[in-house]
């Protein structure tokens, strides 16, 4: 009389274990914040990024990116890497400086004269110190790789010279430094997050500063931004960043095979944005768009000493250490 029950209660434990190991199998979901359209370089890389991370650990993790500004803005995507909501982002520095203040050292104008300069800064001492800092914030700061070095755009006249930005409307990142730099150099900078096409298309930004292959990927020219001006006057770094409670809670064989993957991708970002800038800045040039090569530099830079007076403690050791570096 007994035996069925038995029989009923040993299916029931046998399913109940096959269901667990099934979850147990499954892939834990990894999502990957960015604000920027799939032909921008923070989704590429992001896709390299999960190329190689599944081929070291097949199976085991689900790489979900989301783009276009689908989990909010850097900011917002940021703050979720800290509540561990978002586990990763790639994101440009800019907004970082609100979370990982020293950051800012390498967002100051006219600090990088070539790439050569950055790779050396950013892939040694100085910056993997300040990927280390950003575990007090909450975040884990994995590689550094390439947006490029930004540079003028706008709807009005062509710009050679301080004077000619005056009173203008350029939008900036959020970030008090590019608030400061534009401030000095005498526009009125707006922040604000992306997408900016919108208020490009209908007036409310006369310009905006980005480097050669976002300009070419946002097809800003399509939208009134006629005039470009080549400043390169920030370097301007984008970096994958992971969650420090997610990234706690990985066994400490995938948190390397996560460091390894975001290495990958990022030289493979930085390929992207080198090889092709000067084939970029050819199309904008065949669209239509008038390209000042040789701006006044030395007034642009003697404009935004100011940014430098203001440097203090351990940003300021920071941005010290990186002009010794270009000795």
């Amino acid at each position: 009389m007994n035996s069925l029950p038995r029989t009923l209660a040993g299916l029931t434990c046998a399913l109940g274990l096959a269901w667990s190991a099934a979850a147990a199998a499954a892939p834990v979901q990894v999502n990957i914040g960015i604000v920027t359209a799939p032909a921008f370089v923070h989704t590429l890389s992001a896709e390299k990024f999960k190329e190689v991370l599944d081929k070291a650990l097949p199976g085991k993790y689900d790489v979900v990116i989301h783009n276009s500004g689908a989990l909010g803005s850097e900011t917002q995507v940021l703050q979720q890497l800290q509540l561990g909501t978002v586990q990763m982002c790639v994101c440009t520095t800019g907004p970082v400086e609100a979370f990982v203040p020293e950051i800012k050292a390498i967002e100051m104008p006219f600090l990088f004269s070539s790439y050569e300069q950055t790779d050396k800064v950013l892939d040694g001492p100085i910056g993997q110190d300040l990927l280390k800092r950003f575990g007090k914030a909450g975040l884990v700061g994995m590689h550094f790789e390439d947006n490029g070095f930004r540079n003028l755009t706008n709807s009005k006249h062509a710009i050679r010279e301080p004077a000619d930005v005056k009173g203008m409307k350029i939008r900036t990142m959020e970030s008090p430094t590019h608030l400061a730099i534009w401030r000095d150099i005498g526009a009125n900078p707006t922040p604000m997050a992306w997408p900016i096409t919108t208020q490009l298309q209908q007036g409310v930004l006369d310009g905006q500063e980005n480097p050669i292959s976002v300009i070419s990927a946002a097809k800003l020219n399509e939208v009134g931004q006629k005039y470009l001006t080549l400043t390169r006057h920030v370097y301007s770094a984008l970096v994958f960043v992971g969650s420090k409670p997610f990234f706690d809670k990985l066994p400490p064989a995938d948190q390397q095979a996560f460091m390894t993957a975001a290495a990958q991708a990022s030289a493979f970002g930085r390929n992207h944005v080198r090889s092709n800038e000067a084939a970029q800045l050819a199309a904008l040039e065949k669209a239509g768009v008038q390209v000042v090569t040789n701006p006044d530099l030395a007034a642009f830079r003697a404009k935004t000493e100011p940014v430098y007076a203001s440097l203090t403690g351990d940003t300021k050791k920071i941005v010290e250490e990186i002009r010794k570096s270009e000795k």
